[in-house]
Order: structure tokens, then sequence, then C-alpha cells
């Protein structure tokens, strides 16, 4: 049985979110990679429509309920029962607006990095690259405050061989990179302030490398991030290395 009739009879829905799916395509495929390197099923529709998030930040309250109500249609046509959505601004989504935004809405979304974290503890043979450094781990607001997840990030770092050296503030207490909100589109000047502000604590206690979870937030420190000599790397980039996949690899050849 090929990998195409696997992924068509899946329940399990694989969200990436507008940036993986129009912006960075190599994300796209990677997280692909990744799923399926781990053995967790999942499908992918042909129908790309934006959870809505940026439109509800931006004040477009109506526009985001509409969005809302066209991916439950199309994941009622296809007959979708659960979510995997590695954005965690796609996950914030589903967990939080959609319920109250959908009397209807009755899919539930899991949470990807507990499986992903049981996955690798049940078979930790799957580690192929086991590193052996010290990195630093942005708390994404969307994963953390919003949806609480804290734990389980850094525990895969861990498992694939990364020291966490952490700001002083982290978990509830985290300050915010200046990516969530809306704010990069709204107040370009105040986002980069704000990233800044958080590379000079990161450089301030000696981190040399930064894991962040969210495209949002790498595009936003990494383009700040030379004058303070701090590499940014994106969460599924150091997982699907440890695993032994290429950014580059392509889902068809996998």
């Amino acid at each position: 049985m090929g990998i195409f009739s696997i992924l068509k009879k899946s329940n399990i829905l694989y969200f990436p979110g507008c940036n993986a799916y129009f912006k960075d395509k190599t994300e796209f495929e990677l997280w692909k990679n990744i799923f399926l390197k781990l053995g967790i099923n999942f499908k992918i529709v042909e129908k790309k429509i934006c959870c809505g998030l940026p439109a509800l930040e931006a004040g477009y309250d109506y526009e985001a309920r509409k969005l809302a109500r066209r991916n439950l249609e199309i994941f009622k046509e296809e007959k979708i029962e659960k979510i995997i959505a590695p954005c965690p601004a796609c996950y914030k989504m589903f967990t939080s607006d959609y319920k109250s935004y959908l009397p209807d809405w009755n899919l539930e979304t899991l949470n990807i990095w507990r499986i992903i974290l049981e996955k690798i503890q049940e078979k930790p043979e799957l580690t192929k690259n086991k590193m052996n450094e010290v990195i630093g781990f942005q708390d994404s607001c969307y994963l953390g405050r919003y949806s609480n997840i804290y734990e389980e990030p850094r525990e895969i770092l861990e498992l694939i061989g990364y020291g966490i050296k952490e700001f002083k503030d982290i978990k509830e207490s985290s300050m915010c990179s200046g990516s969530c909100g809306g704010l990069y589109r709204t107040n370009s000047s105040m986002a980069e302030k704000a990233a800044k502000e958080k590379l000079l604590q990161a450089k301030r206690i000696g981190i040399k490398k930064l894991v962040v979870s969210s495209y949002e937030e790498y595009e936003l420190l990494k383009k700040n991030s030379s004058e303070f000599e701090i590499e940014i790397l994106l969460f599924s980039e150091v997982l699907g290395n440890s695993l032994g996949i290429k950014k580059m690899e392509s889902f068809e050849n996998e």
C-alpha cells in the first residue's frame, strides 16, 4: 500500500497554516516528512483556507467568522474528525476561537507536540542524529500563554540531545518576541524593538542558537539577529535534522 493510499483514508487533517502553505513550502514538506517518519497518520486537503487569525487580530471579526465557517464546511466535506496543526497560531485558533465562533464545532485539535514527544519516547532509535549542544528556546505566546504548552517542546529538545539555557523569564512570564497579535503588520518598528530586546537578553546569557516554534517569530528574530550573532532555528528544522530528514527532502521521495 502506497503512501497516498494511507493518507487518503485518514480522518486526521494536517493543517500547516498560511506560512507553510504559501510562503515557505519547504516547511510544509518538512513537517509532512516528520509525521511520516514518526508514523503519525494524516490527510491533506486541496482547498487551502486561512484559519482566520490574521483577520481576527486586525479587527475583522466578520471575515474571521466567515473563514472559520468555510473551513468547517471543507472539513466536513473531507470527513475530517481531528486536526494536527504545528503552527501555534492555527492551533490557538482551532482550540479557542472556533469554539466561540461555531456552535457546531466538534473537531478535536490534537496536541501534536505531545504526540511527537510520545513517539520519540516509545522509539528512541528514531533519533538518528543525537545533538550535543546548548540552545535557547523561545516560548511562543500562542503555544504558551494561549494554549498552555510549555513542557512538551522542551522535553522533545532534551530527548534529541539539546541542553536548554533558559531566559530569566520563561513560560507564563516569557517576554513576547514581537511577532504575535499582528504587531509586525500594524507596528513594525515596535515589533522589531521587542525582537531586539529578546535577542539582547539571549546574548547577555550566552545563547548562540535560539529555537522557535512559530514561523512569524522565526522571520522577525532572524531579520534582527545579525548584530547579536545569534542563529535562529525553527523547531521543525532541528527536529527534522535529529530524525535524519533534510529540510529540502521532498515528500514524494520520502
